[in-house]
């Protein structure tokens, strides 16, 4: 039995020293604050009665009550340990409830496409008032939509008239929209000064507003604060007016502040300049065949021309010039 005491008395004590070494490294700042005290503490006896005058054990002192009191106030509260069987399992339960109260913001991709669709509108083109203006049924109402960003030549307009290029680009948006479903994406601003709906036109995923500018059938025009795709549809029109087509064909024609008729009329053609017919050619009649005279002889040709005939005389021939003269029987 004492010997049992003794061992449970020499557990105790290994277990005091235990903790004691484990508590002086967990706050080993407040054990060195601790012995620089008491170190001064003897400094400042020993000053004393050696009557020594030192101010190194008020610093000493000071420093470690620094380091003591300052340890255990800035010291951090130990995180607790989920050790209890019971606690770790309310741990587990909390957790899942909280993962279970977690709702996703999609489960569904079709109601993340209807809620991602929310600022286009479905409706059906009535009919197309030129190239960059249509009449739509919108949810049972008429509405004439203005498209955003882009102007076209005009075709009716009361002081414009009708506009080079304005009849394709209509006919191109006809072609196109007429009679089609379309979606509809409203601007900032919704409605300009005539109650038109100000909106940008998609016929499936591609936008109609867009087709225009590639097309060099309208131009970029700009009036904020319905700017959302401006970038997007000013790279298009440069890309239209580098290869000159539409619009861009003549120079100058589509400009900042609209178009401009008179640089697009051909120059005048020429006035004709009246040729005089040549004059017909004179055809020479043909000199009447000479009339060959034959003679005997000398003396027969002498009966009619006493002197004799030269050479190219129609009576003229070689046997009658001996002397080979071209004169024929002279005297």
């Amino acid at each position: 039995m004492q010997f049992l005491i003794g061992c449970l008395g020499l557990i105790i004590i290994i277990a005091l020293i235990i903790a004691i070494v484990q508590w002086i490294f967990g706050n080993i700042l407040a054990v060195i604050g601790v012995l620089i005290v008491i170190w001064g503490a003897y400094e400042w006896n020993k000053n004393r009665n050696m009557s020594v005058s030192s101010k190194a054990p008020a610093i000493l002192i000071i420093l470690g009550l620094f380091l003591t009191i300052g340890w255990f106030a800035m010291k951090p509260e130990p995180s607790p340990e989920v050790a209890e069987e019971d606690t770790y399992e309310e741990f587990l339960d909390s957790k899942q409830n909280e993962e279970a109260e977690i709702v996703p913001v999609t489960s569904d991709p079709n109601e993340s496409d209807e809620e991602t669709d929310t600022a286009f509108i479905k409706a059906k083109v009535l009919s197309v008032t030129d190239g960059d203006t249509i009449k739509v049924d919108l949810n049972g109402k008429e509405e004439t939509v203005r498209l955003i960003l882009v102007d076209t030549p005009e075709t009716k307009h009361p002081q414009l008239g009708k506009q080079p290029l304005g009849e394709e680009a209509s006919a191109f948006t006809t072609e196109q929209l007429n009679g089609k479903e379309v979606e509809i994406e409203p601007g900032i601003e919704e409605r300009d000064r005539y109650g038109r709906l100000l909106a940008y036109v998609y016929v499936g995923d591609k936008m109609f507003n867009k087709t225009l500018i590639e097309e060099g059938l309208a131009r970029v025009t700009v009036y904020p604060p319905n700017t959302e795709y401006l970038e997007e549809l000013e790279v298009a029109q440069a890309a239209a007016k580098e290869k000159g087509i539409g619009i861009w064909e003549v120079e100058n024609y589509a400009t900042d502040d609209g178009y401009d008729s008179a640089v697009y009329e051909p120059d005048p053609e020429p006035e004709p300049v009246a040729v005089e017919p040549e004059p017909e050619p004179v055809v020479e009649e043909p000199a009447p065949a000479a009339t060959v005279e034959s003679f005997k002889n000398c003396t027969a040709l002498r009966a009619v021309y006493p002197d004799g005939v030269p050479a190219g005389h129609p009576a003229y021939d070689s046997k009658h010039d001996r002397d080979g003269d071209d004169y024929a029987c002279e005297n």
